[in-house]
């Protein structure tokens, strides 16, 4: 299961020797295993003549003897020089490639965090509340609560007829909407705890209205906050298809959410507000510490240099440090080399996939000053 503490610490890992980063798209919906090593056997030529043999021999020893081929996605470091080793099994589908580098090759992970990070669904009904946590895709967590039965009362004990009414309502009616609104209250506090504890991103309603829609009317405001949509499905729904409608959900909000963010920085940047647009001018601010939040057009690569003493990274070719006037090292992409350095100061990466302003520019950012 890939988490973010996975993602900070292969943003802050960087290698005396080049690394190699293997992803690997296993979606057997998409592709038998044969042909998943077949793909393999490509991306790890293309970077024949970069990555040790070492690192090589280890990958294809991994998926030939210890991958066990689930999820639909697979993510492997291997820095034999350095003793670094690692794989993260993904429940989502990633692009297949291989990156030779200093530091672990971290955009996918990055993107893949962004779309689906941690989410809750809560299954609600009148009794109770069924939960289910999910970490990238993988459910990590559940938990339910029941509480009291909700049935009308038998003949005799006031269900219906003269002395069963108070007011023109019926008693077994009061007390089945007495004993929901009890299990309601109680369901919302036990869905708070499990918030709480999970800290996830997102919350997905599912149930059946009217009972749904009340739900989530008496949610606390902070936990309204969080919930990104809600859709139809019963307690008894299996888990593997409440996490694809979720994820499926998710997706689409991801995109609605990302159109909204890339507009928000480029109004900036033409406003001189907060926000920059290109690559040179994104570095800076990122040497700077002034991105909060940095938008990358999905596959852009471009390569860069990076100052062996304070680190300051550009796409242009200088002698000798604008800032400290050290030497520069080349890099094979400085829009990665941003990521991992705007995840290492705090700020938020989103990789952004068909959006035209983007991809017409590469990176752009918006700024905490």
């Amino acid at each position: 299961m890939f988490t973010k503490d996975d993602l900070r610490e292969l943003a802050a890992y960087e290698a005396e020797e080049p690394l190699l980063s293997i992803y690997l798209n296993v979606d057997p919906t998409e592709r038998t295993r044969d042909e998943c090593k077949l793909a393999l056997r490509k991306i790890l030529k293309d970077v024949g003549s970069e990555a040790s043999s070492e690192d090589v021999q280890a990958v294809r020893d991994f998926f030939d003897h210890q991958y066990d081929w689930s999820g639909r996605g697979v993510a492997v470091f291997s820095g034999a020089y350095n003793g670094f080793w690692r794989t993260y099994s993904l429940a989502v589908p990633v692009p297949s490639t291989a990156i030779v580098a200093r530091k672990p090759y971290i955009s996918p992970l990055v993107a893949l965090m962004d779309t689906y990070g941690s989410h809750i669904t809560a299954v609600v009904n009148r009794q109770g509340v069924r939960l289910l946590c999910f970490e990238s895709g993988e459910l990590s967590e559940t938990a339910e609560w029941w509480g009291e039965d909700v049935r009308k009362l038998k003949k005799g004990r006031g269900s219906s007829g003269g002395p069963g009414r108070r007011g023109g309502a019926p008693v077994s009616g009061r007390h089945e909407e007495e004993v929901a609104q009890r299990n309601i209250r109680q369901a919302i506090e036990e869905t708070e705890r499990f918030i709480h504890k999970c800290d996830p991103q997102y919350v997905i309603l599912a149930g059946a209205d009217p009972t749904l829609s009340q739900f989530e009317e008496e949610l606390p405001k902070h936990l309204q906050d969080l919930v990104v949509g809600t859709m139809n499905a019963d307690v008894n729904t299996s888990e593997v298809e409440l996490k694809e409608r979720s994820l499926e959900m998710l997706r689409n909000v991801e995109q609605e959410r990302q159109k909204a963010l890339v507009d928000a920085v480029f109004t900036a940047a033409a406003k001189g507000e907060r926000g920059v647009i290109r690559l040179a001018d994104t570095l800076g601010a990122a040497h700077e510490g002034r991105i909060q939040t940095l938008v990358v057009a999905q596959g852009f690569r471009k390569p860069g240099y990076r100052c062996e003493n304070c680190g300051y990274i550009t796409d242009q070719a200088l002698e000798k440090c604008p800032f400290c006037g050290e030497d520069f090292l080349e890099i094979p992409d400085a829009a990665e080399a941003l990521v991992t350095q705007v995840i290492e100061n705090g700020g938020q990466v989103e990789i952004v996939e068909d959006h035209p302003k983007i991809e017409e520019f590469g990176v752009g950012a918006l700024l905490r000053y």
